[in-house]
């Protein structure tokens, strides 16, 4: 008999829903919470060490490290709430603590005082008490309730990093400074009351009296001295809360419920801090629980609400930028969720899990890390690994899915239609495996995914499946109360077990298949032989939900629903020991194959891996010869072709990467050698001025010090001359002022008496207001001890300076010895007069203190209108530094306005001046087209020709199109009466068609009287009467009418043809004539063209003389401009010229306005050269 130890070994996984669930101990080594354990993890060995729960505690609610990192102290929830205090060196118990008068069953924050040794516990609801303890003693110290009401909520308590008597707390509307006086906690003055309560979710304190504050609207709040300092508001497009904070030397970083940290730094400004950066988790936009500083400050690690573990490298935050990925997983990524299924195989260290995060990972617990991840679009329920680690089955909700296990992936290879499996097997050959659907068993082989074949007998759902180990038998139970042993074979059932009183959870069976082990609701663990119960044992106070049995068939192990795992002597007795494991139900529990591990995972979203420790069978096993573990992997051919590809250019780019570095070095070695060269020549001669210039200065010292040493010769004789002389003078003053000193004496003694009766008098008025003032200023006097405090850092930051600079003055002392002497003795002459003077101001003194008194009652009254003057001034700048900022916001925008308005001047004065030139340019232009203008009229005078000939075409068009116009006008009245009659004839076809309605009405009224006689004939007669009002014509009349109808369409209907026939004709006419016409201007054109370019040929040949040109010939234009320059003043021609063009328009632009029906030409003329187009601007050719 025997009974298995188990060792926990290695955690996957985190719970952070507790305040504060993640410490430094050092720079590798962190400390967190998962399941109900508290794991010390060293990131650079990867080890982890454990401090167990606490028997009969449900799970850890608070965790906290001493200031020194040598004592952990973990809050645990149970009847009246537990605290346990470890040792972290030794990682035993120190001592356990509890608040035996609190109505809470848990704690919600811890904190450590500065020097360690007193312990401070925030309770929860209902009575939100806050306790305090000398913890090495269990001394019970103070307490008090935080919480104003039961409903409100406190969040976190901390002590003052450099007092241990000043504590702050906050929570839901409540924010209380506290001060440790006398065992008492004394609640400070509210620097927060003057604001609107909110919900302060975290603080953090950055000094000795500077507390920063987030709330759950995203601000931040600065105290400092019990007095609001500043107020951070949130940025207008970040509604989010601020869930964690934390500082370092530079600043604070605070942590949002959107996955991102904000870094702000210090500023001299009235906010104290500003936002600088701000960084968010990449696909993971979560709530942030907690952030931590390495005491380095060059690691931030976070904790996430999805149970995520975070590394931010802090020391280049400066440099990072916001869209790139900036956070690394401190150790691996761990589910988000409930784990709802574990599994291990026999060729590889490899452990399987699945959970309701729609993820599944495949971990190497050698190793301790996670090998494989890949996230589904459903939640996966159970989880079964292949013997050889290649394959992977596992239950979604949609259906199961077989996949293969590859180098980098998990890729699916076969689908069953098998919705929510919540248990599947594989046998431990590997050829078979087993499915739950509902309350049938589907048994499959694994490399031709047939179905072998069905087991169906169970009533309600099958919640266990367990195979014998020569795979011929399968153990079952279910939530019907039933365990049924199967046969392969033949698929039947060869044994059972009922119980209706007791729903199964799980079921295993010995190697053998002879015994049965199941666990359910009863909280018994059976043993079941040939299907009797043979033994059964309670487990109180918690329900056993799972079962497994080792390969051996020598040790037990089981798990409740409170999170604990027990291990069973074996064979089975009523011997058990209880291991503390998970803060949550336990889901699933498997082996190793060598029975060296038990792997565990719970609702709680960890995976726990126990080291199993038994002295005989591990005698046994190493009788055995153990396989290693085989390190083949699955590869498609498409992944490793195309990984042979980009091997081949990654060495090719390796290559060429290294030929260029080569050369680049080269390069490099021959500009150094250069520039050393260089360097070498500079410093030679350098060195050589230098040491020229040592020689010098060395004969120069030389002549100064037999010329200082003459000096002081001589000013030595002459000071002791002057002081001889001194001290017979001040000798004589000296007796002078003892006479007087006598005189003064005697005064002082008879003012002394009359002080003494006055003092009796105000004896009793200083007693009292000594009593008023001792309490006002014995809160000044703790300010002033702070004060102090800082006034000492600073003196002792003073005296390292003061170190600093004696040592500089005593290396330059040689230098200065002879002024050091000349000026101490003028010193020393002045404190001797001093000396007197102050034996004379003594007696004034004595008698100012009375005066001083009274001022002192004075200073008190202008204390306190000072005071009241301060609040007001205060005030006052506050309004004025809002004003200051809006006037600010005013002169930015005007100043923006007014660079806006001077660049839109510079841009006007550059267009300005670009017009400027344009009007030069198009001055020069004008002056060049008037010169133009008397050949031009020549050509003026042609077209005036031109214009008349088609003036005359014109009126001949307009009387023909006057004509026509007539015809159309004709018809039109004509169509207008036939559309008149139409009309007409519609509104009688609609009279008719009510009438009929109104008939056919009142006819199926009178059918209704069709079986009696009389009636029938009254109603027809008024049906009569009714409708027949005159009397009915022969229908002669009604077709003379149609076949006068009929015969004035045809005539208008031919009217109309003749009319469209002549108009076509018109109109063909009219486009042959328009047709020549312009073909009658383009070569009138053509032909001004050509004169014009004859005459700028002319022009620049130069002039003829007045007898002739060289060939004696006179061409016909310039003939025609000779005369008109001869006959009449060529200005008023050319007005003459353009009045009568502009007519001409005119009166083209009429008759182009009544000839509507004249076609428009589908051809332009071509332009005339130096006339610009449009009638407008005829009268300016040439113009721009």
């Amino acid at each position: 008999m025997s009974m298995a130890a188990l060792l926990h070994r290695h955690l996957f996984g985190i719970k952070v829903d507790g305040r504060e669930p993640i410490w430094y101990i050092d720079d590798q080594t962190v400390l967190y919470p998962a399941g109900h354990n508290t794991v010390i993890f060293n990131l650079e060995q990867r080890i982890q060490r454990f401090l167990p729960g606490t028997d009969k505690t449900e799970e850890i609610t608070a965790i906290a490290v001493s200031p020194n990192k040598k004592f952990v102290a973990v809050a645990e929830k149970s009847d009246k709430g537990v605290i346990t205090v470890f040792d972290l060196h030794s990682l035993k118990r120190r001592r356990l603590l509890t608040a035996t008068d609190s109505l809470s069953k848990e704690f919600v924050s811890l904190a450590f005082s500065p020097d360690s040794k007193l312990l401070m516990a925030q309770g929860g609801a209902p009575d939100w008490s806050l306790t305090i303890w000398t913890w090495e003693k269990a001394k019970f110290v103070a307490t008090i309730k935080t919480a104003a009401s039961p409903n409100s909520a406190i969040y976190q308590c901390t002590f003052c990093p450099t007092d241990n008597n000043l504590i702050c707390v906050t929570g839901n509307g409540v924010f209380k400074q506290l001060k440790l006086v006398d065992s008492n906690l004394k609640v400070l003055p509210n620097a927060l009351n003057k604001r609107e309560p909110q919900n302060y979710l975290c603080h953090t304190w950055l000094s000795e009296e500077r507390v920063v504050m987030g709330t759950d609207t995203g601000d931040l709040l600065v105290v400092d001295s019990l007095e609001l300092k500043a107020f951070i508001p949130r940025s207008p497009s970040d509604s989010n809360s601020i869930e964690a904070i934390v500082g370092f030397s530079k600043g604070i970083v605070t942590g949002s419920d959107d996955g991102s940290i904000a870094i702000y730094d210090k500023t001299d400004e009235k906010e104290l801090y500003k936002r600088t950066k701000v960084f968010r988790i990449d696909n993971n936009a979560v709530k942030i629980r907690h952030l931590a500083v390495s005491h380095t400050e060059e690691q931030l690690v976070m904790a996430t609400d999805n149970n995520q573990l975070y590394q931010f490298n802090l020391t280049n935050a400066d440099i990072m930028k916001p869209d790139e990925t900036n956070f690394d997983f401190l150790a691996t990524s761990f589910h988000s969720g409930q784990i709802t299924g574990v599994d291990t195989c026999v060729r590889k260290p490899l452990v399987a899990t699945c959970g309701l995060d729609k993820s599944v990972r495949m971990w190497n617990y050698v190793d301790k890390t996670l090998e494989l991840t890949k996230y589904f679009n459903e939640e996966a329920h159970s989880l079964a690994l292949h013997p050889s680690g290649l394959h992977l089955l596992v239950g979604f909700s949609d259906k199961m899915r077989l996949l293969n296990v590859v180098m980098d992936d998990m890729r699916p290879f076969k689908e069953f239609a098998i919705k929510a499996c919540r248990e599947c097997k594989f046998s431990h050959g590997g050829h078979m495996f087993a499915a739950v659907n509902g309350n049938t068993i589907n048994v499959f082989a694994t490399y031709t995914c047939e179905n072998l074949g069905n087991l169906r007998g169970h009533n309600g759902k099958v919640r266990s499946v367990c195979w014998s180990a020569d795979d011929t038998k399968i153990v079952s139970c279910g939530m019907d109360g039933a365990v049924y042993e199967w046969n392969l074979k033949d698929f039947k059932r060869v044994g059972e077990s009922v119980l209706k009183s007791c729903n199964y959870t799980c079921a295993v069976c010995t190697p053998d298949g002879k015994t049965s082990f199941a666990v359910g609701s009863d909280k018994k663990i059976k043993e079941i032989t040939d299907s009797n119960i043979v033994k059964e044992y309670d487990l109180p106070g918690a329900v056993l939900c799972q079962v497994v049995l080792s390969h051996s068939g020598r040790m037990l192990f089981t798990a409740t629903d409170t999170g604990s795992i027990q291990s069973w002597k074996f064979p089975l007795t009523n011997e058990v020991q209880d291991h503390q494991c998970h803060s949550r139900a336990v889901a699933r529990m498997c082996m190793t194959h060598d029975d060296a591990h038990l792997f565990t995972v719970g609702e709680d979203g960890v995976l726990l891996m126990l080291d199993v420790r038994d002295k005989e069978i591990r005698a046994a096993k190493r009788d055995k010869e153990l396989l290693p573990f085989s390190e083949e992997i699955l590869v498609t051919k498409s992944d490793l072709e195309e990984k042979t590809a980009l091997t081949t250019d990654l060495k090719l780019k390796v290559d060429e990467l290294q030929l260029h570095n080569d050369y680049q070095l080269r390069l490099k070695d021959m500009n150094h050698q250069d520039k050393i060269k260089e360097l070498t020549d500079k410093l030679t001669a350098e060195i050589e001025a230098e040491k020229a210039r040592h020689e010098a200065l060395l004969a120069e010292k030389n002549d100064m010090e037999m010329e200082y040493e003459e000096r002081i010769k001589n000013m030595e004789e002459r000071h002791l001359l002057s002081s001889q002389q001194m001290e017979a003078q001040y000798q004589h003053k000296i007796m002078a002022e003892v006479e007087r000193y006598q005189q003064l004496l005697e005064e002082k003694e008879l003012l002394n008496e009359r002080w003494d009766e006055q003092n009796s008098l105000l004896v009793e008025s200083h007693e009292r207001l000594v009593q008023e003032l001792t309490d006002e200023y014995e809160y000044k006097l703790q300010e002033e001890q702070l004060a102090l405090q800082r006034v000492r850092d600073e003196k002792d930051d003073l005296l390292r300076e003061l170190e600093e600079t004696r040592r500089q003055v005593e290396e330059d002392a040689d230098q200065e010895i002879e002024e050091l002497k000349d000026k101490y003795e003028v010193k020393l002459s002045a404190e001797r007069e001093q000396h007197l003077r102050l034996k004379g101001e003594n007696g004034i003194m004595r008698k100012k203190f009375h005066a001083q008194l009274k001022e002192i009652e004075d200073g008190k009254d202008d204390n306190k209108q000072l005071m009241a003057r301060q609040k007001e001034l205060y005030h006052q700048i506050s309004m004025l530094e809002k004003e200051i900022a809006g006037l600010k916001k005013e002169i930015r925008e005007r100043d923006e306005t007014i660079g806006d308005k001077e660049k839109r001047i510079y841009d006007l004065k550059k267009k300005n001046q670009e017009l400027e030139k344009f009007k030069f340019v198009l001055d020069y232009k004008i002056k060049e087209l008037k010169k133009q203008i008397e050949p031009r009229e020549l050509e003026i005078a042609d077209m005036k020709h031109q214009i008349k000939e088609m003036d005359q075409e014109l009126e001949r068009y307009h009387k023909t199109n006057s004509n026509l116009e007539l015809t159309i006008s004709d018809n039109k009245l004509k169509l207008e009466g036939q559309q008149q009659e139409i009309l007409m004839q519609r509104g009688k076809c609609n009279d008719m068609g009510n009438k009929l309605k109104r008939y056919h009405n009142d006819l199926h009224a009178v059918i209704q009287y069709i079986t009696e006689p009389k009636q029938l004939k009254e109603a027809v007669k008024a049906l009569y009467q009714k409708h027949v009002q005159e009397p009915p014509q022969g229908a002669q009349v009604e077709q003379d009418i149609q076949k006068e109808y009929n015969r004035q369409r045809d005539y208008l209907e031919k009217t109309v043809e003749s009319l469209k026939k002549k108009l076509s004709k018109d109109m063909d006419l009219h486009k042959t004539d328009s047709t020549r016409i312009m073909h009658e201007n383009v070569a009138l054109i053509k032909e001004i063209n050509e004169l014009r370019r004859e005459i700028k040929a002319l022009k620049q040949g130069g002039m003829r003389p007045p007898g002739g040109g060289a060939t004696g010939k006179e061409t016909p234009a310039s003939g025609r401009a000779t005369s008109s320059r001869m006959g009449v003043d060529p200005n008023k021609e050319i007005d003459m010229q353009r009045e009568e063009i502009r007519r001409l328009r005119n009166r083209v632009d009429e008759l182009e306005g009544v000839d509507r029906t004249r076609p428009t030409s589908r051809e332009k003329l071509p332009p005339m050269d130096g006339f610009a187009e449009g009638p407008e601007r005829i009268g300016t050719p040439g113009a721009p």
